[in-house]
């Protein structure tokens, strides 16, 4: 969002930011957003839930402590440089104070897909804006294939960013193992035109509209990395998942499904024939994950308006109320000793500790003068 500001800032035109995934502090903290550290975890740093322990607190503070310091110090400064290298314009703002004129910041990620978090009026989730409500229609072989699945379609994909062909071939043979034990069709997205000792259950596809295969009533299960998009997709459709992430922002996504009830997770480390085959055949045979999947799924569905629709109001909106500043809190703008409130809290504390040492002070004088009339008398009396 940084050069986009500055190029918002050169064109005196309003800016809307666009995050790939689900919000994280840094973001909250640009849109004038509330941290809540206490009970919501770092995307791109820890797997946890929304109900962490104390130690996963403690590890959620200092990452993002950690990831402000870097911002602040290394990230800024670098574009801060960039700015004055290539403008050379000397009265153009700190990429910091253009970064205060995002007009709304669009986020890839939906209330209903995410542990309950604060928004401000000036973060619009869109979450699933990506997928069209007319279904591409599936290639006529693949059809037929996943139509005949009596016993159901196991859709297979992990994304285009770790290719088959780069995997060590002992995860590969592990499920060309596993496939061959099941009694499911296996539909497998890969760019691989050939796999050796595979089954007659498994059909091999280069390329395959995901959202209509996920959406097919014979679809029983989704073997993912657990990337965002395919997150959305699985929710809409209904589909629990057998979840292998590689990234951390993989890890949080089947974090929360299994906290959800609709997946299972296994790390890559964890591979075998006998666990990846335990994790289907407990989807399979467990109710509760298809139930939980359909239930998630109507929630997912039950929106005011589509996702993409949301994107075209909120930008139209923008446009019509020029930057629409008014959907910005006052946080965006204030020091950030102010939005911690330690302004308030210092003064608090340097009165209290005035008030303690005042009281102390006249404690100690009181206690003094009568110590001392105490010895006057006594030593009257002796006389």
């Amino acid at each position: 969002q940084e050069s986009l500001s500055v190029l918002s800032h050169k064109f005196n035109a309003p800016i809307i930011n666009f995050q790939g995934f689900v919000t994280w502090s840094l973001l909250d903290w640009i849109a004038g957003n509330s941290l809540s550290i206490s009970h919501i975890p770092e995307v791109l740093s820890f797997p946890f839930t929304n109900r962490m322990s104390f130690k996963e607190r403690l590890q959620n503070f200092v990452s993002t402590v950690l990831n402000f310091l870097y911002y602040h110090f290394e990230h800024l400064p670098n574009h801060q440089r960039l700015v004055e290298q290539y403008y050379k314009n000397p009265s153009m703002p700190h990429v910091s104070e253009m970064l205060k004129e995002i007009s709304i910041t669009l986020i890839n990620s939906q209330k209903t897909l995410e542990y309950p978090r604060p928004y401000t009026p000036n973060m619009i989730p869109i979450g699933g804006a990506h997928m069209s409500t007319h279904m591409t229609p599936l290639p006529q072989n693949i059809k037929t294939f996943i139509d005949n699945a009596k016993q159901g379609v196991i859709f297979f994909s992990l994304g285009t960013f770790v290719p088959a062909h780069v995997m060590p071939s002992k995860y590969i043979q592990a499920f060309v193992n596993v496939f061959k034990r099941l009694p499911q069709k296996i539909l497998w997205k890969t760019e691989l035109d050939n796999i050796p000792g595979l089954s007659e259950n498994v059909k091999l596809t280069k390329w395959v509209p995901q959202p209509t295969v996920l959406g097919h009533p014979n679809c029983v299960l989704f073997l993912t990395h657990g990337g965002l998009f395919s997150q959305h997709e699985a929710f809409y459709a209904g589909v629990p998942v057998v979840g292998i992430p590689f990234f951390n922002e993989q890890r949080f996504n089947m974090k929360f499904y299994e906290s959800v009830g609709v997946g299972i997770k296994l790390e890559l480390n964890e591979v075998t024939e006998e666990t990846v085959y335990r994790a289907i055949t407990t989807i399979m045979r467990d109710e509760r994950y298809k139930e939980n999947a359909r239930r998630v799924s109507s929630i997912v569905r039950d929106q005011p308006m589509s996702p993409a629709d949301t994107v075209v109001y909120w930008v139209e909106y923008v446009l019509r109320h020029a930057g629409a500043p008014h959907l910005k809190p006052t946080s965006v703008y204030l020091k950030w000793y102010k939005v911690l409130l330690l302004d308030v809290i210092i003064t608090l504390l340097a009165i209290m500790l005035l008030i303690f040492f005042f009281s102390y002070f006249i404690i100690r004088k009181v206690s003094s003068l009568c110590f001392s009339n105490t010895r006057h008398v006594s030593t009257t009396k002796k006389r």
